[in-house]
């Protein structure tokens, strides 16, 4: 298990060391000068020019009769031997092969009984990253079947495209259609969970012709692309509570039959999704902790786990005692309370409740500091009624009072700073934020903190 927190201290692979230095070779179409100072991630990145499909970096669906998450969309069902590499580029396959050996029973809420007459393929990242740019270059199959370029994460799902060759039934826009969508994957997500949507009408079918598709995933919003030209830009304001996308992603290529556009009959069949490249950038950052977690987002994910393994059991939650949990939670996204992102770290207590202390930790090692200085931040809302006058901070065995200045402006959120110095080298150390009850007085209390970072300090 101690492997696994080896690598949480430059989680979403926003480390440098992370990073290809061939970002000033391969730039992104829409940043072709690359302005943006984007960095190419070669752990997800891939040309497709070798001789078989890259084991470390994608797991294809069906491999040893091994599924992540599902097995496609009946009445077709992934399979391996429709994902291979050929002439520089990945091909998705989807044939009539009545007599495979379909294995197990379509979900309930897809409306099909069985898996039968057709496969296809899939295959999903290994690796997870948090925030960049994504492009793909790609040429839909030529019949009623999808190609998809997406990614999935904790309890959110972004589709940079899921686009269909040719539509049997219905409506023919789809044919000439490129759309992004967010779908809600939280507890309790509406049946129809496609929340956010931007379609945009082509001059030809998807199938016609390559084209290259991209999306900036950004902190606060996305910025859709199409052929290197910016198309749209959807802020997190704009989305309310559409906006889900604070957690790392893995990314899958597809293709799947949409039942409701029309099946594909055999006389149809073959058709293939055509991929020359798919390229993830990102920015460099300079933030020790895994934003998503210390930000409440989500829980701390390892930034490489391989399928089919369940990301349930490469996670790692925030531990709150019972007890404490009377005073300390994470909001819930309908509380749209934070500095960024949608959560944050609450505490509250009624006038004259007892109170000694409370804490929140990750119990388990996630972090290694050098013999150094570091810069911790974080953002602090508090209640115009509250007196708070410092927060402890844990490292491994090692505590720092956090003093919070009494000219702090309530009721909007500040930026706190303060220096630590590390005065041992450690191999890896648990993270824990403590409440005492010499902070405030007897009066309510009211408080919320996001976003804790440590960075190198800087003179």
């Amino acid at each position: 298990m101690s492997f696994f927190f080896k690598l949480l201290s430059s989680l979403c692979l926003c480390s440098v060391s992370m990073l290809s230095v061939c970002a000033d070779v391969i730039t992104p179409l829409s940043d072709p000068s690359n302005t943006g100072g984007w960095v190419l991630n070669t752990d997800i990145s891939d040309e497709f020019n070798g001789e078989t499909i890259d084991p470390k970096k994608w797991f294809v669906q069906g491999t040893n009769g091994e599924f992540y998450i599902w097995k496609g969309r009946a009445p077709s069902q992934f399979a391996p031997h429709n994902v291979y590499l050929q002439d520089g580029r990945l091909k998705i396959r989807t044939q009539w092969q009545p007599d495979y050996p379909f294995v197990g029973k379509p979900p309930a809420k897809q409306n099909v009984a069985r898996y039968e007459n057709m496969t296809t393929g899939a295959m999903i990242s290994h690796h997870n990253f948090l925030y960049g740019y994504m492009e793909i270059r790609a040429k839909i199959p030529n019949g009623a079947m999808t190609g998809g370029f997406w990614g999935t994460g904790y309890q959110q799902e972004l589709d940079v495209f899921e686009l269909i060759g040719k539509v049997k039934q219905g409506d023919t826009a789809p044919e000439t259609t490129f759309i992004t969508s967010i779908h809600d994957w939280r507890p309790g997500h509406p049946k129809v969970n496609k929340v956010w949507k931007y379609p945009y009408r082509m001059s030809s079918r998807t199938a016609e012709d390559f084209h290259t598709y991209g999306v900036e995933w950004r902190q606060d919003g996305l910025l859709v692309y199409l052929d290197g030209q910016l198309l749209y830009h959807a802020t997190q304001f704009e989305m309310a509570d559409s906006w889900l996308l604070n957690n790392p992603m893995e990314v899958w290529l597809d293709s799947e039959v949409f039942p409701w556009h029309g099946i594909p009959e055999q006389h149809e069949l073959p058709v293939y999704f055509d991929v020359d490249y798919v390229r993830i950038w990102q920015k460099p950052a300079n933030g020790i902790l895994a934003p998503q977690f210390f930000g409440f987002e989500g829980p701390l994910l390892q930034n490489t786990f391989y399928k089919p393994g369940l990301r349930k059991q490469h996670e790692l939650d925030w531990q709150i005692s019972e007890a404490d949990s009377h005073f300390l939670s994470i909001t819930s996204h309908d509380d749209f309370q934070y500095a960024a992102g949608r959560r944050s770290l609450r505490f509250q207590r009624h006038a004259h409740v007892p109170f000694k202390q409370a804490k929140i930790t990750t119990l388990m090692p996630v972090l290694s500091l050098d013999n150094s200085k570091y810069t911790l931040h974080f953002d602090l809302w508090v209640a115009p009624s509250t007196q708070l006058d410092s927060l402890t901070i844990q490292l491994g065995q090692r505590r720092y009072s956090v003093a919070i200045p009494s000219h702090t402006e309530r009721g909007k959120w500040i930026e706190v700073e303060h220096v630590i110095s590390h005065t041992t080298s450690s191999e890896m150390e648990a993270f824990a934020l403590i409440v005492d009850h010499v902070d405030f007085g007897t009066k309510e209390q009211l408080w919320f903190v996001d976003n804790i970072q440590l960075t190198e300090f800087e003179e």
